[in-house]
């Protein structure tokens, strides 16, 4: 009690002195003592004390009543009335002001004691009440809410100002008029509002809750949500209901634009013309589209069972991984883009360009990826195609650098060699010999024999290049083909003292062009002898492999070494060389070769060693009875 101040207003001093002694002896503390009204409301409101006893009769113009209602108004302080007036009039005037006590004098001690601690007591309920009223009107505003009462068996509807100013009224512009209020409903959802209100109170459950449509003051629409609580009659109250309505406008207009946005997202989504899919951060499917289950094969609950890595090719499996975790890792990274292989569900491998996105919640955490996916196999063909014929043209180019470095130094090697002789014999032929004619008659006979062949291949040559040397196949004796070839060389081969020697010792057929394989032959043949010393030997042998034919000629000729093998066969790595004999060739004849087997639909095979010798194969279809 040391704490509590007390303001004593009374003016009579020994009386006031008495009051004050006693108040001391109790335990209280006395703040002042005031002997007018006026005093007592300037020191009530500078001394602040805890309670005020309040003598009625005062002297001045003012008196403990009216001072009384002036310190309530101002301080709120609680007052008990010390008076001797027991008369009902002086004790309405008092009541009015809503006395914490009406003591008449004289007292008792212990009356007044009781009569402060309650006073105090109830005051701290009060003020209790009334910052959690304070409190409650803040909530209830800041939450954009309103309350109201509803009493259906009497048609009465009380609300609180919030509810005006939420539909945008002010507290005198709106009655509590029931139709005004059910006005205020929007049209569609009255009948609807009603319907299930009568069925609220007809099931007589305990809470009430519908969102609706309202009109406000301004002609817009708004969205609320009414509760309601039922309240069951008494004998003094009849059935009742109070509720709260909240302004959720600024929610629903949320939630119906993100409706709208999942919607256009759902559209934009199924219809798009590339393919798009959505994925768990661990790379599940969870939501595919039409294109993209056409792009690849499946079907649409079948992706939803299977991972991102079941569809990435093997050799972008890796990237396409790094990718997934980089954008997991790195939170200020939105998206990412690479080529990407997918494999059809038929194995096909289809090439595309991929952006991957990560979508993240406010918190940062993954929530799923979204994957743009346009398949550019036509485009990644074509380049590979573009790349092809830059290939083909650069063999071309040099091909024909080949061609004309050829024609350039080949051919004018022989005519040099013509017209120098030639020119020797014009001018001095009668004072030559009967052998120095016959001498320079054979080497215009060679030099003119080179240049022929030399033409032959390279018109040859260049038919094949230009798609013109048809190819016209027939059935074939190879074992014919190759006796005839032995004999055609055997007196070269004896005059070089090389052995031509035929293995082939069973009748072979295959179905080919007659003279590209001949040609073959012949060159193959003509090479052995012309590249292997005195005494070697050239063997020609055939067997069957498979639906093809392989054809052999062998020498223990000089050999090629590795660095030359793959230049025999190429116009652009042109590889030429002198026979052990000092015999001339031309260099086309293995690059005719080979373009006259690859026509036949076979292929060239060459291996040899330096002095031990070299074989040089082929291979052609054989012939199938069923074509005779």
């Amino acid at each position: 009690m040391t704490d509590t101040k007390i303001l004593v207003v009374e003016d009579e001093v020994i009386v006031a002195r008495n009051i004050e002694k006693r108040l001391t002896n109790a335990g209280y503390k006395v703040a002042g003592i005031a002997s007018s009204g006026e005093e007592a409301i300037e020191l009530a409101a500078s001394l602040k004390p805890d309670l005020v006893l309040m003598d009625i009769k005062l002297k001045g113009k003012m008196d403990g009543i009216d001072a009384a209602n002036a310190i309530r108004n101002s301080c709120r302080l609680p007052i008990i009335y010390l008076t001797s007036y027991a008369d009902e009039e002086t004790f309405q005037r008092a009541k009015i002001t809503e006395p914490f006590g009406y003591l008449i004098k004289p007292f008792e001690l212990k009356e007044l004691n009781r009569s402060v601690e309650i006073a105090l007591y109830k005051n701290k309920i009060n003020n209790e009440l009334l910052e959690n009223k304070q409190r409650y009107e803040i909530a209830v505003h800041a939450g954009k809410t309103g309350v109201w009462e509803f009493w259906p068996g009497e048609k009465k509807y009380f609300s609180d100002k919030n509810l005006k100013a939420l539909f945008g009224f002010d507290e005198e512009e709106l009655s509590d008029n029931l139709d005004d209020w059910s006005a205020l409903v929007y049209d569609e959802d009255r009948t609807e509002m009603e319907k299930k209100f009568k069925k609220f109170l007809e099931s007589r459950e305990s809470e009430f809750l519908l969102e609706h449509r309202i009109y406000k003051k301004d002609g817009s629409i708004g969205w609320v949500i009414d509760r309601g609580v039922l309240y069951q009659p008494d004998n003094e109250k009849p059935l009742r209901l109070i509720g709260t309505t909240t302004d959720i406008t600024e929610f629903k207009n949320a939630e119906l634009a993100l409706i709208k946005s999942e919607e256009r997202f759902r559209n934009t989504f199924e219809n798009a013309g590339i393919g798009m899919a959505i994925l768990s951060p661990d790379g599940q499917f969870t939501k595919v589209n039409n294109s993209f289950c056409e792009m690849i094969g499946y079907k649409s609950l079948e992706l939803l069972k299977m991972y991102l890595k079941e569809v990435t090719h093997l050799v972008d499996l890796e990237k396409t991984m790094q990718m997934k975790e980089a954008l997991l890792k790195n939170k200020s990274e939105g998206s990412r883009n690479l080529e990407i292989r997918y494999i059809h569900k038929s194995d096909e491998t289809i090439w595309t360009s991929t952006t991957l996105s990560l979508v993240r919640d406010f918190e940062g955490k993954p929530l799923y990826f979204i994957s743009q996916v346009q398949d550019i196999t036509i485009r990644k063909k074509a380049e590979e195609q573009l790349e092809h014929y830059a290939e083909e043209l650069q063999s071309l180019n040099k091909s024909k650098d080949k061609f004309f470095s050829i024609i350039s130094h080949d051919l004018r090697s022989p005519f040099n060699a013509l017209l120098g002789i030639s020119e020797y014999m014009a001018q001095y032929y009668e004072d030559m010999s009967l052998d120095e004619v016959k001498e320079s008659i054979s080497h215009i006979y060679n030099s003119s024999q080179k240049v022929y062949n030399l033409i032959i291949n390279l018109l040859e040559w260049s038919r094949l290049q230009a798609g013109r040397l048809d190819v016209e196949r027939s059935k074939i004796n190879l074992n014919h083909l190759c006796f005839d070839i032995i004999n055609l060389y055997g007196e070269i081969g004896r005059k070089k003292n090389v052995e031509l020697v035929n293995n082939l010792d069973e009748e072979i057929f295959i179905y080919a062009d007659k003279y590209m394989i001949e040609s073959t032959l012949r060159n193959f043949v003509s090479n052995g002898i012309k590249f292997t010393k005195q005494g070697g030997t050239v063997k020609l042998s055939a067997s069957r492999m498979g639906s093809d034919a392989k054809v052999v000629v062998e020498d223990t000729g000089i050999g090629i070494s590795e660095d030359n093998l793959e230049k025999i066969t190429r116009i652009d790595e042109q590889y030429r060389r002198d026979g052990t004999d000092d015999e001339k060739g031309t260099g086309l004849g293995l690059i005719l070769c080979k373009e006259f087997i690859e026509n036949n639909g076979g292929s060239i095979y060459i291996e040899s060693k330096v002095n031990k010798g070299s074989k040089f194969a082929f291979t052609v279809p054989l012939y199938n009875n069923l074509l005779e």
